[in-house]
């Protein structure tokens, strides 16, 4: 804590002082190190378990985020304001977390249009945030979230285990198809079946996998991807997230027998 509190203070003077923003890049491997990311990358794990340590991993960033305007901490802060909308129960204060994120991904992409973690948790947000939407208005916005995830899988298809992929095998899949919509079974096939060669092992991508594989007539192959789901081991911290994939199994195993 005390090594975080001092690097915090050497930069915030450095900003104080004027350095430019070149020298401020220089600058940023330094206040947010490896260590840094493993402390975001834990808060969100444990976001259903742990929220006080969510929210103060949010109050160290966001001063960080604050002082130095660098689109990596302000991507991160998005992200972690996506975690802790996650699992906030009160609607309004969830819309309300998702429009933060949503604000804050933006401000990281002011300074930087490529920056891969603010454009997906962008576009996780404003996936959430059409569920609440009238059906045109949810349309014109799933739009917009496409781009980006295709924006993602170009720059780094390998975020948060195939993310862009299985969002957007999800999207194509569930969206209705032309005239009314843009949804595509083949490309939404494309994009879960990359996702499955990436990351196997990945609960998320098996279910949505799973369940194009069921509506393609493919019973045997989208069972034996159910059933993988159903005997793995999901950890504490992990059984609010997996909950929604764990049920797609078991309504795959429930329609074969």
């Amino acid at each position: 804590m005390l090594y975080w509190q001092l690097s915090f203070l050497k930069f915030s003077i450095l900003f104080l002082l004027g350095i430019n923003h070149s020298i401020l890049a220089q600058t940023v491997s330094d206040i947010f190190p490896e260590e840094y990311r493993q402390k975001i990358d834990s808060a969100v794990l444990r976001n259903a378990v742990d929220r006080p340590a969510l929210q103060a991993t949010i109050e160290w960033i966001k001063q960080l985020a604050q002082s130095t305007q660098d689109p990596v901490i302000l991507a991160e802060l998005a992200r972690l304001e996506c975690a802790n909308a996650e699992v906030e129960t009160q609607k309004s204060k969830r819309l309300a977390f998702y429009k933060n994120c949503i604000d804050t991904a933006d401000q990281a992409l002011a300074e930087n249009a490529n920056e891969v973690v603010a454009l997906y948790w962008k576009a996780v947000a404003m996936g959430k945030l059409s569920e609440k939407m009238s059906i045109l208005d949810a349309l014109r916005m799933t739009r917009s979230m496409e781009n980006l995830f295709l924006r993602v899988i170009a720059l780094d298809e390998n975020y948060d285990n195939a993310g862009g992929h299985k969002a957007l095998g999800r999207i194509y899949h569930q969206l209705p198809g032309f005239p009314i919509s843009f949804g595509n079974n083949e490309k939404a096939l494309f994009h879960l079946r990359r996702a499955y060669e990436l990351f196997p092992e990945d609960i998320i991508t098996r279910a949505f996998y799973a369940e194009i594989l069921m509506d393609l007539d493919e019973k045997q192959e989208a069972l034996r991807h159910a059933e993988f789901i159903l005997a793995a081991p999901i950890e504490a911290e992990n059984r609010f997230r997996y909950r929604e994939f764990v049920e797609i199994a078991r309504n795959i195993i429930r329609k074969n027998l």
